[in-house]
């Protein structure tokens, strides 16, 4: 029999909830393409999913592919991250350094750069100096010479004339009666 105005009203209802809910549970390829990158599914389940949402096999490879040689890379630069910062930390030498970086099948002159590029940035990190109050105790105490609390006081930005009137005062002592 023919359905009344009111079946059809009901079913076309049920079918734009459906198609609705099946439109918002969808995956984007981007999602899943995300999803494989971050190893939260393997190959063949992301290259299932592109396939039900209407991309082609023989497209499927080469996006799964590309996505592959990202996540490498992006290790590779974590990795190179992570051996610049023990290297600057000073917990690896330069030779250490060196043998990581060769490990990670960087091309020499690649390892070569690196290597320069972190050298100059430890340079221009030096290591912290002594405040001036710290420099003219250890230097009234024996503890350095004068030419060391002069490069200190020289590092924490004095110039020649006040470092001069500094170590003055401290061998000053007060006119006797």
């Amino acid at each position: 029999g023919l359905n009344s105005p009111f079946e059809n009203a009901a079913r076309m209802a049920e079918f734009t909830v459906k198609q609705t809910l099946s439109s918002l549970s969808k995956f984007t390829s981007g999602d899943i393409i995300k999803a494989f990158a971050n190893r939260m599914i393997d190959r063949s389940t992301a290259a299932s999913l592109l396939r039900d949402i209407g991309i082609r096999a023989e497209d499927t490879d080469y996006i799964i592919s590309t996505a592959e040689y990202k996540r490498i890379w992006a290790f590779t630069d974590d990795q190179i991250s992570g051996i610049r910062n023990l290297y600057k930390k000073r917990i690896y030498n330069e030779d250490n350094a060196r043998d990581r970086l060769a490990k990670l099948n960087l091309p020499a002159e690649q390892i070569e750069v690196l290597m320069q590029q972190w050298y100059y940035d430890k340079v221009e990190e030096l290591d912290s100096t002594w405040t001036t109050a710290q420099t003219l105790k250890f230097l009234k105490r024996g503890l350095i010479s004068s030419d060391r609390a002069k490069q200190e006081l020289y590092l924490n930005g004095y110039t020649e004339e006040r470092i001069k009137v500094y170590l003055r005062d401290l061998k000053w002592t007060p006119p006797k009666e």
